[in-house]
């Protein structure tokens, strides 16, 4: 309405409605939930390992990978966004979720690995000793001892992972070429035309994108704030 008003003088459901019957939100929605996931099980995964392998083995170049493995996390997607996509396009992986999920996650995995190196730091080796002594291999003993007992630590790696994999825009617009790979960023960027803003579909679909992740926040809660201490203290 115009003049803008603090409060809608009709309320109404209709622009939720539009989003899914004229804007496609529910494949944008598929799209951003499989990038979120997948950012997710690829960076704790691989951050996990490689961090236990940072804590627990001393090789030659380790404080060299890990300094490179830093830098990599101070640049902006920006800076390496041209090298990306060189890289997606040789491979023909441009317009897939797969080129959106290996941007997010190579940002993400760096993050992982430091965070998670302070727990494993941490974490007391007898215990570890005493499970192999036990019979456990290294690699049982990392799933099986080490990873239930550093929840907080991973909660937390994960729900960023997550976040920023439902929440990226830069790699989306860049990779992304027709609706079967945008994620519900660029579905709400797209409500921005040079003819016409929908107004109030774009509100809707901003608060419809900001519930699964507070949802996720909500359910994590504990195990996000035991972390984020546990990290504080030990970093």
């Amino acid at each position: 309405s115009i003049p803008p008003t603090l409060f809608p003088r009709i309320f109404t459901l209709d622009h939720y409605w539009n989003l899914f019957s004229y804007f496609r939100f529910g494949e944008y929605t598929l799209n951003s939930m499989i990038i979120a996931l997948f950012t997710t099980l690829i960076s704790t995964i691989f951050g996990i390992m490689a961090a236990y392998g940072f804590s627990r083995f001393n090789f030659k170049g380790a404080s060299h990978l890990l300094f490179f493995i830093m830098i990599i996390r101070v640049f902006t997607p920006v800076a390496l966004l041209f090298p990306l996509y060189t890289l997606m396009r040789t491979f023909g992986l441009l317009d897939t979720t797969l080129s959106i999920i290996l941007g997010v996650s190579s940002f993400q995995v760096p993050f992982t690995i430091w965070f998670m190196k302070t727990f494993f730091d941490e974490f007391p080796r007898s215990i570890e000793e005493a499970a192999m002594l036990d019979g456990l291999s290294r690699f049982s003993c990392l799933w099986k001892v080490v990873i239930p007992l550093s929840k907080p630590g991973i909660a937390v790696s994960a729900v960023f992972a997550f976040l920023a994999g439902w929440g990226d825009f830069i790699f989306s617009l860049s990779f992304s070429q027709t609706t079967r790979s945008m994620p519900l960023t660029i579905g709400i960027a797209n409500m921005l035309t040079g003819y016409k803003i929908y107004w109030g579909e774009l509100m809707a679909g901003g608060t419809y994108m900001m519930l699964i992740p507070l949802v996720i926040v909500i359910f994590f809660q504990k195990y996000i704030v035991k972390g984020l201490i546990a990290g504080a203290i030990k970093a």
